[in-house]
């Protein structure tokens, strides 16, 4: 993960994970299969009528709030909670039949409460394909959203991040609500993946802080 470290927008210095490096393996302990890359490819439809719906609202005839230009923020969103729905719910499927307790759903919280279940905090994440590991999808989260960094030429790195990190978490919450209650296993599943997205996230944070004070 780079953010770059000149004037231009970071996404020209950002070099996926998927590009750069063999995909990682599975959290210790985990005995994940390994399994093909779906076909599937994930892009934003940025909405032209979204667009001149901010516009109107506004009065802004240049970009959208937030520093960002002809973003979507409502396809962008939906598309993280497409993200996390596809992984989460390979792991809930799989579990339903086999009486294996689930974490209640709670809207006051982006995690689940696993300190109710028999096995607590030492609840393994649930076995899925390593694609759809907490390391592979957290990664593909963050490489998305680094991808729209030209959007917003006029925020910095750090601005930036913190302002696509926002929509991230809300898609993290869309999605726990779509999916509700969930087996301790897959919602250990979705508590990983959130967790190293942010730490991913605060990593990018730190590599746009020394990059800052390198130019200075």
């Amino acid at each position: 993960m780079n953010v770059s470290t000149n004037s231009a927008p970071a996404a020209k210095g950002y070099e996926p994970a998927a590009k750069s490096q063999s995909a990682a393996h599975t959290a210790e302990g985990s005995n994940s299969v390994k399994a093909e890359k779906p076909d599937t490819e994930y892009k934003l439809e940025i909405s032209e009528a979204a667009q001149e719906k901010k516009d109107a609202e506004s009065g802004n005839e240049i970009k959208v709030g937030n520093g960002f230009k002809d973003f979507d923020m409502d396809a962008f969103q939906g598309a993280i909670r497409s993200q996390l729905m596809e992984s989460i719910n390979n792991a809930k499927n799989s579990l339903m039949e086999a009486g294996v307790e689930f974490a209640k759903y709670n809207e006051d919280s982006i995690l689940y409460d696993l300190s109710g279940l028999k096995d607590g905090d030492s609840i393994q994440a649930a076995d899925v394909p390593e694609y759809w590991n907490a390391e592979n999808t957290s990664q593909r989260i963050v490489d998305f959203a680094m991808s729209f960094r030209s959007l917003a030429p006029e925020l910095s790195d750090e601005e930036y991040i913190d302002q696509i990190r926002k929509a991230v978490e809300l898609g993290y919450k869309l999605a726990k609500r779509d999916v509700g209650d969930l087996p301790g296993p897959s919602a250990k599943l979705f508590n990983d993946t959130y967790n190293l997205t942010m730490k991913k996230f605060d990593e990018l944070v730190e590599l746009a802080q020394k990059n800052a004070a390198a130019d200075t």
